[in-house]
């Protein structure tokens, strides 16, 4: 009796399904775009003599440019006043190790971001002055700065026998912590 009732169940279950998918097999589906496709637009902008895309006119994203692409923030950098007073620390027991500069001579190029795939690795720099950036690869030259490696967060300069690495994120400053052993009192 059991598998009687079941069996009853489970072909009714199917009969209501097939029903309902012979309602909708007539039913016409809209499929019309919500809005222009990208591909369109970008069709539109080309030049129809070469076939090249066209120069867009990129006046409308003032704000879309200022905001740093590869900042997680999405903020602009804001340095920490050099008058802000220091706290005083204790000395290091082992002297850190003489890294390479940080920082390269005023005309080194801005690092703007850097994209490594199975291709290799390329770097966004910005030269000083510039309004524009361009990706260059290892080896290649960008106001007498030749690309001498890249990491994940920065990029080797080298220009007259001197190197300089760039950070793609500058160093977070913290503040000192409170006086009297950080509890607030």
């Amino acid at each position: 009796m059991i598998r009687l009732v079941t069996a009853l169940g489970l072909g009714a279950a199917a009969a209501a399904l097939a029903l309902a998918n012979v309602a909708l097999y007539d039913t016409p589906v809209d499929i019309s775009p919500t809005r222009p496709s990208a591909q369109r637009s970008l069709r539109e902008a080309q030049d129809p003599a070469t076939g090249l895309p066209a120069e867009i006119d990129a006046s409308g994203f003032a704000e879309t440019f200022a905001r740093p692409l590869f900042t997680p923030t999405r903020r602009k950098f804001v340095p920490v006043a050099d008058g802000a007073p220091l706290a005083p620390v204790a000395a290091d027991p082992v002297a850190p190790a003489q890294p390479v500069a940080s920082a390269a001579p005023a005309a080194a190029p801005a690092l703007l971001g850097v994209s490594i795939s199975g291709a290799g690795a390329r770097v966004l720099l910005q030269p000083a002055g510039a309004d524009k950036a361009n990706w260059y690869g290892s080896g290649e030259t960008v106001d007498g700065w030749r690309v001498a490696g890249v990491e994940k967060d920065a990029a080797t300069l080298e220009r007259d026998g001197k190197s300089a690495r760039i950070l793609l994120y500058p160093p977070v400053m913290r503040p000192p912590p409170p006086p009297g052993g950080g509890d607030g009192l």
